[in-house]
């Protein structure tokens, strides 16, 4: 690229930048931008085969080049760093997630029991090294050579030299801007129950354990919380506000447990930190995005004590108007359902899109993008996605 090419991503990354910002505020802008939630679909449209780009880093960075060569989104929720197993098979082990010619999947598995919690959090490095490590990879976990420990860290080191390269790729050739400043290694923010229901219990031993011991939990999400969340609470009261120039939004955080929680549970046991740190937030006037999985509508009203611009909202599954109306004071992502996506004609889906942008987006508030991660390859179909993003590329308020 030459000197004035630069300059032009360096500016349309700018651009969408105060665009998501502007929409999240309820500032209303010349258009709707989008944010692309598209994962590993992309391999399948690029042609390529699902269990060489996960363990090829540049057959994946050709998927996400591909990508942003024919849809034109100004926002991209994996850069193509979020499936890699070449570190894993560098060690000569799968671990509990695994590929498939079609998919990518999880086996069930919790990396403690109710018993040991408190020792996990006690010492959470002793107990990954002693415990959870032994039990994930079995009798083969002593037997690991020196050559398979020196091939996985080298293959690790490549794996964070990706994800800085994906980051220069997309923003600096694309114009296209990172998501937030959380650690991509790391992922989004985790609270204390969500960790119990994503690694350590899962979500029927969890779902079991609220009832019967639901001393211990919370013991567990106060303590959990209070070593890893109030860091990063006195971080945002601390730093200088919004990062207006770096980023689409301050702040990401996923959001799960609330499916599995009455209402009793939730104010015990995610409300009390998940509120302190929108309330820091808040106040440094920085915005967060929280992806609801599931659905989160019952829960709504309870995020009205916000003022407008603290919370962007990323739906999966409730309907964007039942939101707004529940939730006003929110910012809404989302719209866009892998139903329609592979189902509709184009032309229903620039509709659809059009419909959006009108009724929800002329007054800010509005971010496009599909409720759930584009992943399986009858997710959407081609012709649908590419009529959407050249619609709301082009289409003015």
């Amino acid at each position: 690229m030459d000197k004035q090419q630069k300059q032009a991503m360096k500016d349309l990354k700018a651009e969408r930048i105060k665009l998501f910002r502007d929409q999240a505020n309820f500032i209303p802008t010349e258009r709707v931008p989008h944010f692309c939630n598209a994962v590993t679909w992309k391999v399948f449209d690029a042609h390529r085969s699902l269990p060489i780009a996960l363990t090829d880093f540049k057959v994946m960075e050709d998927v996400v080049r591909h990508f942003l060569d024919n849809y034109p989104v100004d926002g991209l929720m994996d850069t193509g760093i979020r499936n890699q197993f070449s570190v894993m098979e560098a060690f000569g082990s799968e671990g509990y997630y695994y590929y498939t010619e079609d998919s990518v999947g999880i086996r069930d598995h919790a990396l403690c029991t109710i018993d040991t919690l408190m020792n996990y959090l006690e010492d959470e490095e002793r107990y990954t090294w002693e415990t959870v490590l032994p039990a994930k990879f079995g009798d083969e976990w002593n037997e690991k050579t020196l050559d398979q420990w020196k091939a996985a860290f080298k293959e690790y080191l490549k794996y964070t030299y990706f994800i800085i390269h994906m980051g220069s790729v997309t923003g600096k050739e694309y114009g296209v801007p990172s998501l937030a400043p959380n650690n991509p290694a790391k992922g989004a923010i985790q609270f204390g129950i969500e960790e119990l229901e994503s690694n350590l219990l899962g979500i029927k031993e969890l779902s079991v354990s609220l009832r019967r011991h639901k001393d211990l939990i919370k013991e567990f999400c106060d303590k959990w919380d209070e070593k890893h969340i109030d860091p990063m609470i006195a971080k945002a009261l601390e730093s200088d506000g919004p990062q207006t120039e770096k980023y689409c939004f301050d702040s990401s955080m996923i959001l799960l447990s609330h499916n599995i929680l009455n209402p009793k549970q939730f104010d015990m046991f995610l409300w009390p930190s998940l509120s302190r740190m929108l309330d820091a937030y808040a106040e440094k006037n920085m915005n967060v995005r929280i992806f609801a999985e599931g659905s989160i509508l019952r829960y709504a009203e309870k995020f009205n004590r916000y003022p407008k611009g603290t919370i962007t909202f990323h739906l999966e599954q409730d309907d964007p108007f039942e939101f707004r109306e529940a939730a006003p004071n929110c910012a809404i992502m989302g719209g866009l359902s892998t139903e329609m996506l592979s189902t509709a004609t184009p032309e229903e889906c620039i509709a659809h899109t059009k419909m959006l942008c009108d009724k929800l987006g002329r007054q800010g508030g509005f971010i496009l993008s599909e409720g759930k991660m584009l992943s399986y390859k009858n997710d959407a179909k081609a012709d649908n996605l590419k009529a959407i993003c050249d619609f709301v590329s082009n289409y003015k308020l």
